[in-house]
C-alpha cells in the first residue's frame, strides 16, 4: 500500500483545508513530521485511519469529537485519502457526523450524517465504486489484509506502546498479542473442547447413574422375592459389610433364588405323581363309560341295517343298468350332432351353388373333384386381385407425390433467394470492414500518447501552483528581510542602551561602596573601621541598580529572541523560495498557463482520438462477428439450395415413372377402383363356395363316422336295441334315491364291521363276562373333582416353580446387562477422563506446567516469531551488541511463555528487559515494532506497505546510537519505502531536510512542507 494525497478539512486542529502530498515526500524516501506538542501531528495519523477505516485508531475509535472546533461553524468536515493497493488506485472521502448551522433546527443546527464514498481510477476515469460507511471499510480493510487495530501497528509504530509492551508483564503482553492476531480460531477449540467435555460429563454422569439405578433395582428386586419365601433356617445370606462387593451381593441372591428353586421343583414333583394318579382314575372311569356307550351302538346299527338292506339290493342293481347306458350315451349325442351339422352344411352350399350358377354360368357337384376346381379358380382369382390392388395404392400416391414435387420446386427458388441475399449481405460487410481497418487503429500508440499528455497536463498544473506559490514568497521574503534589518536596529539601540547603563553604574561604584558603609563595621575595600570622606553624589543624581541592568539585558534578550525569529522567518521563507523556484522553473504564471491551455487542448484531442479508436475497434469486432455469422447463413443457403434442388429431380423423376406405369395398366381397361371391387367380390364369393363345400364333405364323413360308432358301443354295453337302452336310464331324481339308499347300507355295514372289530367291543364283551357294568355318573364326577383338586395344587406349585426360574433368568440377566452396561460404560468414562485431561491442557491447567491455554500457545509462537524479526533490525542498530529472544520458562503458578529477554552480546548473558537504558528501550521497541509489523502483514495476508510513520521516541538516543537507528531506518526504506518519521528533536530536523511542519496557531493549526505553506484559505 502507497499513500498518494491526502487532503484534512476542519479536522482535529485543523481548521481550514490542509493537503499532504506523500508522492513528493516519497522522492527522499525519508521525511519528518515535525511540529511542537499538541500541533496536531497524530492528527494527521487518525486522518489515515479515519478515511481508511470509518474510525480513530486506539482510545479514540469511539470519539465522536472530530470536527475542529476552530473550524468556521458551516465548514463540513472531511478527509480525501488517495492510494494505491496493490495495482489499483482508489480515491476514500469521509465526512464525519457534524451539527450544521440551520434555521430550523435545535439550536440553530441540525445534526449532518456521516457520509463515505470510495471511487477506483480506471482507463476511464474515476468509477464510483460504494456509498455506504461500512461498505468502503470493509473493501479497503479486505485488500489491505489487516483490520484497524493491525492497520495501526504495521503502518503507524508508536514507539511508547512497545516499550510498555517490551516491559509489560505476560499478561499484558498476551492482551496486545491478542488484539493483533486472530486466535479466534483456537478460542472456538477451547469452547469446543469445553462443549464436549461438558457432553461428555453428562455422558459419564448418565451412564453412572443408570448403572447405580441398575444395581439398586437388583437389590430390590431381589430382596423383594426372598422376603417372605426363604425359611428362616436356610437364611444364611451375609449381613452387609464394607468389604463386601456388589458382585458378591449379586452372586449371593443367585444361590438363594436357585435354593427357592430346587425346593419349588421339589413340591411341584410331589404334586405331579399325585395329579397323575387322579388324572388316571378319572380316564378309566370315563374309559368303561365310553366302552358301554359304544357296544349300545352297535346294537342298534344291527337292527337298522336288518331292516333295509333287501332294498339297498335292488338299488343297486337298477343303478348298475343305469351306469352302462350312462357310459355309452355320449356316443348317441355325437350321432345327433353330426346329423344337425350336416343339415346346416347342405343349405349353405345350396345357397353357393345359386351364386355360382349366377356368376360363373357353371354348375358344381358336391364332391372332391368340384372342391379342387373352385380351390383352382379361387387362388386365380385372388391373385388378379392382389395386382390390382397393388397398382391402385400406387395410382392413390400420385396426388401427394405432384403435390411433393410442386413445394420441392418452390423451395429451391426460395433458397436460391436466400443464397444470393447472403452473399450481397456479406459482400458488404467485408467492404466496411476494409474501409474500417484502413483508418486509425493504433490503440496502444493512442494510450500511451493519451498517458503521456495527461502526465505533461499535471506536471504543468504542479508548476503552477509552485510558480504562484513562488511569486508570494518572493513578496513573502522581501516583507521578512525588511523586518529583519528593523529587528537588527532594534537589537543595536537595545545593545546601545545597555552598554551606557553598564558604563555609567561603573562610574557609580564609589558612590556605591560609600552608600554601604556604616559606623564601626571595616570597609569591604581598605578593611578600615572608620570612614572619615566618603564619596557624594550630586544632588539630582540617580544611582544605576543591578535591576535596572537586568531590565535591559532582558530587553536585549527579547529584541535577539525576535531577532531570531525574523532570521529564522527569513531564512525558512528564502529556503521555500529557493525550493518553489526550482520546482517551478523560470517561466512566469501567465506562460505556464498559456502552455497549460496548449496541453489542454492537446489532451482533449488525445481523449478524442482514444475514443474514436476505441468505437472503430467495437464496430471492427461487431463486423468481425457479422462476417462470420453470414459466412456460415450463406454457406448453409448453399447447401439448403443444393438439397433442395437433388429432392426436386429426384420427386419428377418418381412421379414421371408413376404415370409412365399407370398408363401402361389402364390401357384398354375401365378405372382401377371398379376392376378392385369386382375382384373382391368374385374372390370372396369363391372363398366361401370353397368353405362350404369343403364344410358339406366333412359333414357327411362325420355322421359315417359317428353312426358306426354308436352301434358297436351300445351293443358292447349289453343293449342290442336303442329301446333296450332307453329303459336302462333312469330319471335323475330315481337315480338320486336309489344313490341314497345304497350309500346308507353301505355305510351303515362299514360302521358294523368297525366295531365289531374294535377293541372297544371286544373290551366291552370282555367286562360283560366278568359281571362288570358302565360306572354311574356319581362315581364319574367324584373322580373329576379330585382331579381337579390335585391339578390345582400342581398347577400352585409349578408357578412357583416358574417365578422362582424367571426370578433366578431376570436376575442373572439384570447382572448380565449390568455387566455389559459396565463395559460400555467404560470406554465412555475413559475418553471423558482423557478428554478432561486433554480439556485442562489446553486451559492451561492438569499436565501443563507452562500453565498456557491453547491461544497463549500460538500467541507465545507469534511472539518468538516477533523476536527473531526484531532481532534483524536490533542487531543492526546495536552494532551487533542486542538481540531479542522469546523466554518460555516457567513462572510459578502464573502462566508461561511470553516472556522477553535481551541477549548481550558483550557479557554473553541475558539481561531483563527493564534493564535496558532510555536509548537502548527505544532501539529495542523500534525494532520490535517493525518486526511486530513485519509478523502481522505475513500472517494476515496483507499488501506490502510502501508508507510507514515511526512515531516519537528520538530523544532518547545519543549521537552514535541515533546513527546506527536512522541507518536502520535507512535500510528499511530501500526498495521504495517512505518511512515518515514523527519528532520534535532539534537534531532530526538538521539531519531530515525533507519534512513537513505542522504550525499550531490559536486560530488552528497549518502544515508547510519545503517552503510552500499547504494551507488552502
Amino acid at each position: 500500500m502507497r499513500i498518494h494525497k491526502l487532503q484534512i478539512q476542519a479536522f482535529g486542529p485543523f481548521a481550514h483545508s490542509e493537503e499532504i502530498d506523500f508522492d513528493e515526500l516519497a522522492d527522499g524516501g525519508l521525511f519528518l513530521l515535525d511540529g511542537p506538542t499538541g500541533a496536531g501531528k497524530s492528527s494527521i495519523l487518525d486522518a489515515i485511519c479515519y478515511a481508511l477505516y470509518g474510525s480513530l485508531p486506539g482510545s479514540r475509535s469511539g470519539s465522536r469529537q472530530i470536527r475542529s472546533d476552530h473550524a468556521a461553524a458551516d465548514l463540513a468536515p472531511e478527509v480525501v485519502c488517495e492510494l494505491t493497493i496493490g495495482d489499483r488506485r482508489f480515491e476514500v472521502t469521509r465526512s464525519p457526523a457534524w451539527m450544521r448551522p440551520s434555521k430550523r433546527g435545535k439550536n440553530k443546527t441540525t445534526e449532518q450524517k456521516a457520509s463515505s464514498l470510495l471511487r477506483e481510477f480506471t482507463p476511464n476515469g474515476w468509477k464510483e465504486l460504494s456509498t455506504r460507511n461500512d461498505e468502503v471499510g470493509h473493501v479497503l480493510g479486505s485488500l489491505l489484509g489487516l483490520d484497524r487495530e493491525q492497520f495501526t501497528k504495521v503502518v503507524m509504530l508508536p514507539q511508547g506502546g512497545f516499550a510498555d509492551f517490551l516491559r509489560a508483564k505476560a499478561k499484558d503482553r498476551e492482551d496486545l498479542l491478542a488484539n493483533l492476531f486472530d486466535t479466534s480460531e483456537y478460542a472456538r477449540i477451547e469452547e469446543e473442547f469445553s462443549v464436549r467435555l461438558a457432553e461428555e460429563r453428562k455422558k459419564t454422569e448418565s451412564i453412572e447413574a443408570r448403572i447405580s439405578a441398575a444395581e439398586d433395582s437388583i437389590h430390590a428386586e431381589a430382596r423383594s422375592f426372598l422376603a417372605g419365601r426363604e425359611l428362616t433356617t436356610d437364611s444364611d445370606a451375609p449381613e452387609e459389610a464394607a468389604f463386601l462387593s456388589a458382585d458378591d451381593y449379586f452372586e449371593n441372591y443367585r444361590l438363594r433364588i436357585s435354593d427357592i428353586r430346587q425346593r419349588a421343583e421339589a413340591e411341584a414333583n410331589k404334586l405331579s405323581k399325585h395329579k397323575a394318579h387322579t388324572d388316571q382314575l378319572t380316564r378309566s372311569l370315563e374309559e368303561r363309560r365310553r366302552v358301554f356307550t359304544r357296544l349300545g351302538e352297535l346294537k342298534a346299527m344291527q337292527q337298522r341295517f336288518a331292516q333295509g338292506h333287501e332294498a339297498a339290493v335292488v338299488a343297486s342293481k337298477k343303478l348298475e343298468r343305469d351306469a352302462l347306458a350312462v357310459s355309452v350315451r355320449a356316443y348317441l349325442a355325437q350321432v345327433n350332432s353330426a346329423q344337425v351339422s350336416l343339415e346346416q352344411s347342405s343349405r349353405s352350399w345350396d345357397q353357393q351353388q345359386q351364386w355360382l350358377i349366377r356368376v360363373t354360368e357353371l354348375h358344381y357337384d358336391s364332391n372332391e373333384a368340384s372342391l379342387e376346381s373352385l380351390q383352382t379358380q379361387s387362388r386365380e382369382v385372388a391373385d388378379e386381385l392382389a395386382i390390382a390392388k397393388s397398382v391402385l395404392d400406387e395410382e392413390k400416391q400420385r396426388v401427394p407425390l405432384a403435390s411433393a414435387v410442386a413445394q420441392a420446386e418452390h423451395s429451391t427458388a426460395e433458397q436460391e433467394k436466400i443464397r444470393i441475399q447472403a452473399e450481397t449481405d456479406l459482400a458488404q460487410l467485408k467492404t466496411e470492414r476494409d474501409n474500417l481497418e484502413s483508418e486509425d487503429l493504433n490503440h496502444v500508440e493512442a494510450g500511451e500518447n493519451l498517458h503521456g499528455i495527461k502526465e505533461q497536463h499535471q506536471q504543468l498544473e504542479a508548476q503552477i501552483a509552485h510558480a504562484v506559490s513562488r511569486d508570494d514568497f518572493e513578496k513573502k521574503v522581501l516583507d521578512a528581510r525588511e523586518k529583519f534589518s528593523a529587528q537588527e536596529l532594534k537589537i543595536v539601540e537595545a545593545e546601545k542602551s545597555l552598554l551606557s547603563l553598564r558604563t555609567e553604574q561603573l562610574a557609580q561604584s564609589a558612590l556605591r561602596l560609600a552608600a554601604a558603609l556604616e559606623e564601626g563595621k571595616p570597609c569591604l575595600v581598605c578593611g578600615s573601621a572608620e570612614h572619615p570622606a566618603p564619596a557624594k553624589a550630586d544632588a539630582d543624581a540617580t544611582l544605576i541598580d543591578d535591576e535596572q541592568i537586568q531590565a535591559s539585558e532582558a530587553l536585549v534578550g527579547a529584541a535577539r529572541k525576535e531577532g531570531q525569529k525574523a532570521a529564522q522567518t527569513r531564512d525558512t521563507l528564502i529556503a521555500k523560495l529557493d525550493s518553489a523556484r526550482i520546482a517551478a522553473g523560470e517561466l512566469s504564471v501567465e506562460q505556464l498557463k498559456a502552455q497549460l491551455a496548449k496541453s489542454k487542448e492537446q489532451l482533449e484531442s488525445a481523449v478524442k482520438r482514444q475514443d474514436a479508436i476505441n468505437a472503430r475497434l467495437t464496430k471492427l469486432e461487431q463486423l468481425r462477428i457479422r462476417i462470420e455469422q453470414l459466412t456460415a447463413r450463406a454457406a448453409q443457403a448453399t447447401l439448403d439450395h443444393s438439397t433442395a434442388q437433388q429432392k426436386a429431380m429426384s420427386l419428377t423423376t418418381q412421379l414421371k415413372q408413376l404415370d409412365a406405369k399407370l398408363e401402361e395398366i389402364r390401357r384398354g381397361k375401365k378405372s382401377l377402383s371398379e376392376q378392385v371391387a369386382d375382384l373382391e367380390d368374385k374372390s370372396s364369393g369363391l372363398t366361401k363356395s370353397v368353405q362350404s363345400l369343403r364344410l358339406l364333405l366333412e359333414a357327411r364323413e362325420r355322421l359315417a363316422a359317428a353312426e358306426s360308432v354308436w352301434g358297436l358301443e351300445r351293443r358292447a354295453a349289453g343293449f342290442e336295441t336303442i329301446n333296450d337302452f332307453n329303459a336302462a336310464l333312469l330319471e335323475d331324481q330315481m337315480r338320486d334315491q336309489f344313490r341314497q339308499i345304497q350309500r346308507a347300507d353301505v355305510d351303515l355295514a362299514s360302521a358294523i364291521a368297525t366295531l365289531e372289530k374294535s377293541e372297544d367291543y371286544a373290551t366291552a364283551q370282555e367286562l360283560e363276562a366278568r359281571g362288570v357294568q358302565a360306572p354311574s355318573e356319581v362315581e364319574i364326577q367324584e373322580a373329576r373333582e379330585q382331579a381337579v383338586a390335585a391339578e390345582q395344587q400342581y398347577e400352585a406349585a409349578r408357578e412357583q416353580v416358574v417365578v422362582a426360574v424367571t426370578r433366578l433368568q431376570r436376575h442373572e440377566q439384570a447382572v448380565s446387562q449390568l455387566q455389559r452396561l459396565r463395559s460400555d460404560a467404560g470406554p465412555v468414562i475413559e475418553t471423558y477422563r482423557r478428554l478432561r485431561g486433554l480439556a485442562e491442557v489446553i486451559r492451561g491447567g492438569g499436565e501443563n506446567l507452562y500453565k498456557m491455554t491453547l491461544s497463549t500457545y500460538v500467541l507465545a509462537a507469534r511472539l518468538e516469531e516477533v523476536a527473531i524479526a526484531a532481532t534483524e533490525r536490533l542487531d543492526a542498530m546495536s552494532g551487533g551488541r542486542y538481540s531479542l529472544h522469546h523466554d518460555d520458562s516457567k513462572q510459578g503458578n502464573s502462566k508461561s511463555g511470553l516472556g522477553l529477554r535481551v541477549l548481550d552480546a558483550w557479557t554473553g548473558k541475558y539481561r531483563e528487559t527493564q534493564t535496558l537504558s532510555g536509548g537502548e528501550t527505544f532501539m529495542a521497541s523500534l525494532a520490535l515494532a517493525l518486526g511486530l509489523a513485519d509478523v502481522i502483514s505475513h500472517h494476515s495476508g496483507a499488501v506490502d506497505m510502501q508508507t510507514l510513520f515511526v512515531d516519537e521516541g528520538f530523544g532518547s538516543l545519543d549521537a552514535e546510537t541515533l546513527e546506527e537507528v536512522m541507518q536502520a531506518l535507512e535500510n528499511l526504506r530501500a526498495g521504495g519505502r517512505t518511512i515518515g518519521l514523527v519528532s520534535h528533536v532539534a537534531e532530526m530536523k538538521q539531519r531530515i531536510t525533507n519534512r513537513v511542519s505542522v504550525i499550531k496557531t490559536q486560530h488552528g493549526s497549518t502544515i508547510q512542507r519545503e517552503g510552500l505553506l499547504m494551507t488552502t484559505p
